[in-house]
Order: C-alpha cells, then sequence, then structure tokens
C-alpha cells in the first residue's frame, strides 16, 4: 500500500499564501485581544510604542521613558479642568484647537460589548511637503511659510483619513476631528476596524525631502531638530487635555511603531526628541497648578 502524502506542512504553506503580507510581519509590541490594548502595564507599553524611529521605518531599541512620563504614564491625573481652563483663558487659547470641550467624552472603541474609552495618544508627522532634492527652505518655522498657515492649507479640505489634531510649527492646532470622535490614521486600525477609537492621533507639521541614495521621490530625509519648542510645548497641552477629559495619562505611541506589523508602514515622527516632548508637560503641569494654589493667588 502506498503511503498517503503528508498534508499538514502544504496545507500550512497555502495558508501562508493566502495571509496578507501585512499578517505574516512582526510587530514592534504584542497586541492582547482580550484587554484590547498592548501588553504589560502601561508605563511598559508606551517604553515599547515610544522606540525611536529612523529613517524609512526602522524601529530602535526601546529605553527608560523620561522622567516626567516614566512616573505618570497610567495614573490618575491631579491636573482638574478648573487648573487648565484658567491657563487656557489666561494664553487666550480655545479649548475648540485642543481636540474639543474639555468636558465631552473621549472616543471608544467599536464593535464589542463593552467599548473601552480611548487609551492611546498617537504621534505623527505630516512628512509633507517633499521637497525633493531641493533643500528644505530656513523659512519653515517662520509666519512667512505657507503651511504653517492652517488659513492657507487647512488639513480638514484634504480627503481621505486623517488624524485628530495637526500643530504647525508655530505651536498652533487645528482640530479636524474631536477627541470623542471615533476616527482612524494607522494600518493598525485600518487592518482591525473595532480597535478604531482606541487611539487619538495628533499631526505635527514637518516637511521631507528625498535621500540621494534612496528611491526616486522618496521623502527619507527630515530637518534637524526635526520639531521645534513650540510645537513641544502645543503637543504637551493636547496630551494634557486629552488626559483629563480620561481621568488618566493616557499612553503615548509613535505611528511608526503601530505600524511594524504592516507592509509599507510609515516612518513618523522623525527626528522627535521624547525628552523635550515630556519636559514640556512637567512645565505645563506646573504652571498650571502653581497659578490655582492659594500662594499665587496671594
Amino acid at each position: 500500500m502506498t503511503p498517503r502524502p503528508l498534508l499538514l506542512p502544504s496545507l500550512l504553506f497555502s495558508l501562508l499564501l493566502c495571509l496578507p503580507a501585512a499578517a505574516q510581519k512582526t510587530a514592534a509590541c504584542p497586541w492582547a485581544a482580550w484587554k484590547s490594548g498592548f501588553l504589560g502595564h502601561p508605563r511598559a507599553q508606551a517604553a515599547c510604542l515610544l522606540q525611536p524611529v529612523y529613517r524609512y521605518a526602522r524601529i530602535g531599541q526601546a529605553g527608560a521613558l523620561p522622567a516626567f512620563l516614566d512616573r505618570h504614564v497610567g495614573e490618575k491625573v491631579t491636573v482638574d479642568r478648573n487648573q487648565l481652563r484658567a491657563y487656557l483663558a489666561q494664553r487666550q487659547i480655545n479649548e475648540s484647537e485642543l481636540g474639543g470641550a474639555l468636558d465631552a467624552p473621549l472616543s471608544r472603541a467599536s464593535g464589542r460589548l463593552v467599548s473601552p474609552v480611548a487609551r492611546y495618544f498617537v504621534l505623527h508627522d505630516t512628512s509633507y511637503p517633499n521637497f525633493l532634492l531641493d533643500p528644505i527652505p530656513a523659512a519653515i518655522d517662520t509666519r512667512d511659510w505657507d503651511f504653517n498657515d492652517f488659513a492657507l492649507r487647512n488639513p480638514a479640505r484634504g480627503a481621505g483619513p486623517k488624524g485628530h489634531v495637526y500643530v504647525n510649527r508655530l505651536g498652533e492646532s487645528v482640530t479636524v476631528h474631536g477627541f470623542e470622535v471615533a476616527n482612524f490614521a494607522s494600518k493598525l486600525e485600518k487592518n482591525k476596524p473595532s480597535l478604531t477609537g482606541l487611539f487619538l492621533h495628533v499631526e505635527l507639521v514637518q516637511p521631507r525631502k528625498s535621500d540621494p541614495a534612496g528611491g526616486r521621490g522618496n521623502d527619507g530625509l527630515a530637518p534637524e531638530p526635526g520639531f521645534t519648542p513650540a510645537q513641544y510645548e502645543r503637543l504637551a497641552l493636547l496630551y494634557i487635555a486629552a488626559s483629563v477629559r480620561k481621568g488618566r495619562w493616557l499612553i503615548p505611541a509613535f505611528h511608526a511603531v503601530l505600524d511594524t506589523g504592516y507592509a509599507n508602514g510609515h516612518d513618523d515622527p522623525q527626528n522627535f526628541s521624547l525628552a523635550a516632548w515630556s519636559e514640556s508637560i512637567a512645565q505645563l503641569i506646573d504652571i498650571m497648578q502653581q497659578r490655582g494654589s492659594p500662594s499665587s493667588a496671594q
């Protein structure tokens, strides 16, 4: 009797061929479906999700979180809405610029019996415009650069999925979708639509140019430094506003790290300083809480 061929290896091979290329890649941080989030406690998740992002979406090794993030991610927020509103009033900043009203709830994930509230604060860069082989203009951090003018270059006018809030290089922001809106802006959410609503997306305006060693039309080179102090300060304010709405400090993440499990993943944000952003958050918190203290009132 002729032995029957082994079917298991060929079956497995066929299944692999049927899987999309994205599904055959390994994600940088393991997802736990049962908890609607990544594995580990919030600070461990943040350390993984904030691995350095290099050119062409290469991801570096996870390191220690900067001081403020290391102490606070996942913990209860100690800044209250009144302190935050007093700061905004003094700076003449409208809540609508920060992802919507502070009293509004955050978005929730869809397609689940119990829909969890947003947990992740995702950092992007626009990677636009691409100056190709021309130098990036020296004026990108000034009022003279058109892409700092939301009246001329309002991202809400474009087509397709968008981040919730955009921050120009002058530290001004515009809300495209309020943080209460479940809106996807990563391949992870596109592939797993039920996760949409767990992530809040902030886009930082950053131009690019082509790497001469790369393919035609690539956008491999970002300016150095990647972002301005004003951008870090507004990003810090957005993080505070979103976390106040949740009641706990959200888990920050880089877009590129979320997309490592998928083909043609993104490579943003480039040249981002976690230390500068963390310090901006700590400084703003200090200002807000001192302003509301009895000694500052006197």
